[in-house]
């Protein structure tokens, strides 16, 4: 148990850690370990792109807010995990369209250069993408022509599912990180919500493997911060392990859906 198996989270994105922290649930594992196999068809459209395609409906993964049920042991980055647009409305949309003769799309040739897309066809015949880039990961829903066509296409963002000015401009603005350079990844720094979902995250894997409190904090704050705080008279240290590990019970047990829902705000939560 380290930080540094953990480093990968500082780029996820909420409903990313909303995978993160269901993927930890135990009767998720259950729904999910008595899914058989070959439901799904899985295969590589060129070097970058694969494509997904559930052959049965995926009733038991739709409980869960899921299009289909991913690898539990894939982790926010890697996984394929599909959130419903019912579970998570704040997403950001494409709508394709065909492309004049001669016109050129930024976004599809940004897009097809510099990421890695999972294209999802899921049962109502409608399309999602996974796109990845710089360490970031973003759900687009698709709307208007296939982009299973062969005739050349435009895409242009829509934001739907937000109330505010400022939502859309957040959202998009997340979406954009896929695209960012080395430079732009350095500058990402650890906020408060970002540590406090890290935290129980390694709290509740420090308990999975029967470490103590004071052997979680030293994982999470060193060990020679977490044995100076443990033999002080402070309690402060201790009730923060107990507190990380209540927070993480209660996203895994549930509360990951507030993760996916709208915020209440424009103000950045991550």
């Amino acid at each position: 148990m380290d930080l540094e198996s953990y480093a990968y989270t500082l780029t996820l994105s909420r409903s990313r850690w909303a995978w993160e922290f269901l993927r930890r649930n135990p009767d998720f594992l259950a729904d999910a370990g008595r899914e058989p196999p070959g439901t799904l068809s899985i295969r590589k459209a060129c070097p970058r792109t694969l494509l997904v395609k559930p052959r049965t409906d995926q009733v038991a993964a739709d409980r869960w807010g899921l299009a289909f049920f991913p690898d539990p042991a894939a982790n926010g980055y890697d996984a394929l995990a599909f959130w419903s647009a019912a579970r998570f409305p704040r997403q950001v949309q494409l709508q394709v369209s065909p492309a004049m003769p001669g016109e050129r799309c930024e976004i599809y040739e940004r897009t097809r250069k510099l990421c890695d897309i999972v294209h999802l066809v899921d049962m109502a015949g409608q399309e999602h993408l996974l796109v990845k880039g710089n360490g970031h990961i973003v759900q687009v829903q698709c709307s208007g022509l296939s982009l299973l066509t062969l005739d050349p296409v435009r895409l242009g963002f829509l934001i739907r599912g937000v109330d505010t000015f400022q939502q859309r401009v957040n959202l998009l603005a997340e979406a954009q990180r896929v695209y960012g350079d080395a430079a732009s990844q350095a500058r990402l720094a650890w906020t408060r919500t970002r540590l406090a979902l890290r935290n129980a995250l390694i709290a509740w894997d420090c308990q999975q493997e029967g470490l103590s409190l004071r052997q979680t904090a030293c994982v999470i704050h060193g060990p020679e911060r977490a044995l100076a705080a443990w033999s002080g008279p402070s309690r402060a240290m201790k009730d923060e392990m107990r507190r990380a590990r209540k927070r993480a019970y209660d996203l895994i047990h549930g509360g990951y859906r507030h993760l996916l829902s709208r915020a209440p705000s424009g103000r950045r939560t991550l």
